[in-house]
């Protein structure tokens, strides 16, 4: 196992600028990395930023952006278009069909099949910070919602939260809970937890960066958006 772990924030097809961040990696070739969530939508790249991660085999949590995309699988699979017009035309939906476009039915598949067998949350038991307390990512963060976890009639509502809720501070003893979904100008760090995702996608001033997580050592790397296309919101 490799010493470092590196968390990587809500990327939203910013494949240029990820590209740039891993290379800031002491140990790149070689690293464990893991992503937040929400590494589609919004972005122009967002197939080849769910393709490197498959080529590489890196770790993932499910975000709310892909959780829409899979609620309208079928229409993307057929070129269709989605019943969620909201998420198609407001959200970013509309740029990930268009990464897609070139691509066969077999390949867009294989994505889906990918990003359907993604867990809400990852537990890493071997990565522990000094206190102990080992690394769990998520796309929201867990907060008062953890002991829900493995309760069989509170497991959909912990689902739910984890992949959308925001707000929730409460800090987690024992673990050490990496997460993004709500955007911060500079990545956080709070005493159980951390959020990492600075926005990268907006592009605009404040929110202009991807930055990940090494953890257990607690470094910061960031990586200015790269991406040419028009500012986003």
């Amino acid at each position: 196992m490799s010493e470092q772990i590196y968390i990587i924030g809500d990327v939203h097809g910013c494949f240029n600028t990820l590209l740039e961040l891993i290379k800031q990696f002491p140990d790149k070739e070689k690293s464990q990395i893991c992503f937040v969530g929400d590494v589609i939508d919004r972005g122009l790249f967002s197939c080849d930023v769910v393709e490197l991660i498959i080529q590489n085999n890196y770790k993932m949590v499910m975000g709310n952006h892909e959780r829409r995309l899979l609620s309208n699988k079928y229409e993307f699979l057929n070129n269709q278009a989605p019943f969620d017009t909201s998420w198609f035309y407001n959200n970013g939906g509309e740029e990930t069909y268009r990464s897609y476009l070139a691509q066969s039915m077999g390949f867009k598949q294989r994505h889906i099949d990918f990003l359907e067998q993604r867990p809400v949350y990852l537990e890493f038991k071997d990565y522990k910070n000094q206190n102990g307390e080992h690394l769990v990512v998520s796309h929201s963060a867990v907060g008062k919602f953890w002991t829900l976890r493995d309760d069989d009639s509170s497991r959909d509502e912990f689902r739910k939260h984890v992949l959308s809720g925001r707000g929730d501070m409460m800090q987690v003893e024992g673990i050490f809970n990496v997460y993004g979904h709500t955007p911060v100008r500079e990545a956080k760090l709070y005493t159980n937890s951390a959020n990492i995702d600075t926005g990268c996608i907006f592009n605009e001033e404040g929110y202009d960066k991807l930055s990940a997580l090494e953890f257990p050592s607690m470094k910061i790397y960031t990586q200015k958006n790269i991406e040419n296309f028009n500012k986003q919101g």
